[in-house]
């Protein structure tokens, strides 16, 4: 297989600008790097449609089952990667389409968290929790790098939805038999439920979840604090609230 040794090869050019959010909405395509999570991504039967590979993980090649392969030089692959130390092996995966099946179980709706960390960590104890999926809303693009890094592959075992109307989407979501229960400050209520189909909702890291999705939502509940801190952070109350909600709904 011929070596790239350019950054000014149309095919590097082009990968190399699916850093840019834009491009990668336009492409349909987002990249993910290292070996682990390349093989997440295969085996939830994701579409890999450009792996890169330089010398070190050359025989990967060989092993993965991508559209289109290119085998390149470090420096190459370093212009294409998002991070400081590439890990001599990325992907181009075509983007899911949002899901439009029938949902049920339980979801987290994070009601614009920024930060992708935060976001990254929900996904991830989501996951452990046995939740079904997470609705982003107006926050953290769920094809950022430094979200899918965090998210360790979490994103590949349940599903990622993004609101495109949010308050449609609970609307609609209510009229299926969703409850909706609000993560925050003020929150009075009992996390307890009889329902089968549940949204937790978790709001902003500084300003909480928005009124016009708190005024929706069936319960507001709080986490004590027995300390002296003020607050958890999103991921942690979240985290908390999850567990707390699994052992009322089976």
């Amino acid at each position: 297989m011929e070596c790239i040794t350019s950054v000014k090869n149309d095919r590097v050019r082009f990968l190399a600008k699916l850093k840019e959010k834009k491009f990668r909405e336009e492409n349909g395509l987002y990249l993910i790097e290292g070996v682990k999570i390349i093989r997440e991504a295969v085996d939830a039967g994701e579409k890999i449609v450009w792996l890169v590979c330089d010398d070190r993980q050359k025989a990967m090649l060989d092993e993965i089952k991508a559209k289109h392969k290119m085998f390149v030089r470090p420096h190459v692959l370093a212009h294409i990667s998002n991070l400081k130390s590439p890990p001599g092996i990325l992907a181009a995966v075509q983007m899911r389409k949002n899901p439009t099946e029938d949902m049920r179980g339980l979801w987290v709706l994070l009601d614009g968290v920024a930060d992708p960390a935060n976001a990254a960590s929900i996904v991830r104890s989501a996951d452990a929790a046995g939740f079904a999926g997470v609705i982003f809303a107006d926050g953290v693009d769920i094809y950022n790098e430094k979200f899918l890094r965090a998210a360790m592959g979490s994103n590949y075992h349940i599903t990622l939805s993004v609101a495109g109307d949010k308050i449609a989407d609970i609307r609609c979501l209510k009229e299926k038999g969703f409850a909706f229960i609000a993560a925050c400050v003020a929150g009075r209520d009992d996390i307890s439920t009889t329902a089968e189909n549940v949204v937790l909702v978790v709001g902003n890291e500084a300003n909480g979840i928005s009124a016009a999705v708190l005024d929706l939502c069936d319960k507001h509940v709080s986490i004590p604090l027995y300390g002296k801190a003020e607050s958890l952070n999103a991921a942690c109350a979240a985290s908390v609230l999850m567990y707390a909600l699994r052992g009322f709904v089976k």
